[in-house]
């Protein structure tokens, strides 16, 4: 009897799922991203970055699960989060790897600092991003009509 539940302690150790070592929780972060851009478009301040492909040590990161953006007005020192985009194509053979989003709740002539916070989706997130800071500028308007040509005499 003693040697049957020794065999079944020892199969279930075995048998735990763990597929590697255990890691820290400081190990277990997305790496930082670092190429946080934005631009003005006609109707928004829109922002980009690459998708984060590592975790904070190093190792390839495969449960990447959100990015918080988050905003700051003129000079205020302290950040606010306005979107949370999920990510939703960890299973997919091939994956975004530039993601984008669209600020529209910006005023003309007003200046504005962002930065992007990913997390795994166990809730593990990374630093802030990069900070970009950009003041909110109109389009130049596109003529729809074209413009007179001059007739050659």
């Amino acid at each position: 009897m003693k040697r049957a539940a020794a065999i079944i302690a020892c199969v279930l150790c075995l048998a735990c799922g763990r597929k590697g070592p255990v890691k820290p929780p400081e190990f277990v972060h997305p790496a930082t991203i670092t190429d946080l851009q934005a631009s003005n478009e006609a109707d928004a301040i829109a922002l980009s970055w690459e998708r984060p492909t590592r975790y904070a040590d190093g190792s390839r990161m495969t449960d990447l699960g959100e990015f918080r953006i988050e905003r700051a007005t003129g000079g205020a020192v302290a950040f606010d989060p306005i979107a949370t985009l999920p990510v939703t194509d960890r299973e997919r053979f091939q994956q975004i790897t530039r993601f984008r989003f669209s600020d529209r709740g910006v005023e003309e002539g007003e200046s504005y600092r962002y930065r992007v916070v990913s997390s795994t989706i166990d809730g593990y997130a990374s630093e802030p991003s990069n900070v970009v800071t950009i003041v909110r500028q109109a389009a130049a308007a596109v003529s729809a009509t074209p413009s007179p040509e001059k007739k050659k005499e």
